[in-house]
């Protein structure tokens, strides 16, 4: 049996650059277990399956692995396969196709636009809403895990916590860039700090300038146990960002753009757009959005 596959970089408009991503097209017949051993073949961050869906409101299934397990939710495997499903489709260049995609979080509506032969950008409205599920550890824990300093974590209302969108991660706000490019993971101590029966990735977060009212953030995102030691590019993660933004950033009623800029120390530099929408001091609505280019297409070879 062979299948197809292709190799997009997410969240940018260029390649080399972003989040890598397989998306195996035709997947219906493999199982949990072999979706699982491609993805760890592949060894990129994430994996996205495009099958039949299962009920009847949906277009297309995704099914999305890490190397080391299944999520339920994810950013970029969600743009790269909307992306992925609009370059096969017959648009044409300024074309947007609009799709349902069941995933296990819930059904997605999201919507493709071609912007050339291998680029297109993509759109989706998240399926739940980001809630905070608990507090940070104590910053003796954060600083060992993360090789932080006193001083580096933001003096404002911005405090974080554990917030999750479909997937737990720490929001760590940050004093500045330098403490952001400072990190350095301790292994050892993050799986003693964010580990245990329910463990969390990291997403240390700070202002992208000095400007007191800018909606702009620089981002890492750290997942030793999902098999991601530092990602380049996180839409769960911002997902989850955009609650804490919401509630304690000061934004305000009414729609608000957020650029998100991640990858910058990995040499992937990406791009996350998210628009909030807030009424009564709540997030009601999230849109996450970004770029991708097609960088490898071939077929998969498996045994029957």
């Amino acid at each position: 049996m062979s299948l197809q596959y292709d190799i997009y970089d997410v969240f940018t408009g260029h390649q080399w650059a972003g989040n890598a991503l397989a998306v195996v097209h035709g997947a219906d017949a493999l199982d949990d277990h072999a979706m699982q051993a491609i993805a760890a073949e592949f060894n990129l961050s994430e994996t996205v399956f495009i099958t039949e869906p299962k009920g009847r409101e949906a277009d297309w299934g995704l099914r999305i692995f890490t190397p080391t397990s299944e999520l339920p939710f994810a950013g970029h495997p969600t743009v790269g396969a909307t992306v992925a499903l609009t370059l096969k489709s017959d648009a044409r260049e300024g074309d947007v196709r609009r799709f349902v995609l069941e995933e296990t979080v819930g059904d997605i509506t999201a919507d493709g636009r071609r912007n050339g032969p291998r680029h297109g950008s993509a759109r989706f409205f998240v399926p739940r809403l980001p809630e905070q599920i608990g507090d940070l550890p104590e910053f003796d824990g954060i600083a060992a895990a993360l090789g932080l300093k006193p001083g580096d974590l933001m003096d404002t209302s911005v405090q974080g916590g554990i917030w999750s969108a479909g997937v737990p991660f720490a929001i760590v706000p940050l004093r500045n860039a330098g403490a952001l490019q400072s990190i350095a993971l301790d292994p050892v101590a993050f799986a003693d700090v964010f580990g245990g029966e329910r463990p969390v990735g990291v997403y240390c977060v700070v202002k992208s300038s000095e400007t007191e009212h800018t909606t702009d953030w620089r981002t890492r995102m750290f997942a030793p146990h999902l098999g991601i030691m530092e990602d380049p590019a996180t839409g769960g993660a911002a997902a989850a960002l955009s609650g804490l933004i919401a509630e304690q950033a000061g934004l305000g009623d009414g729609e608000h753009s957020v650029s998100l800029y991640q990858g910058v120390e990995m040499g992937r530099p990406s791009h996350i757009r998210l628009r909030l929408r807030i009424e009564a001091s709540r997030l009601t609505e999230l849109m996450i959005g970004g770029d991708a280019v097609k960088v490898a297409e071939g077929t998969l070879l498996l045994d029957q």
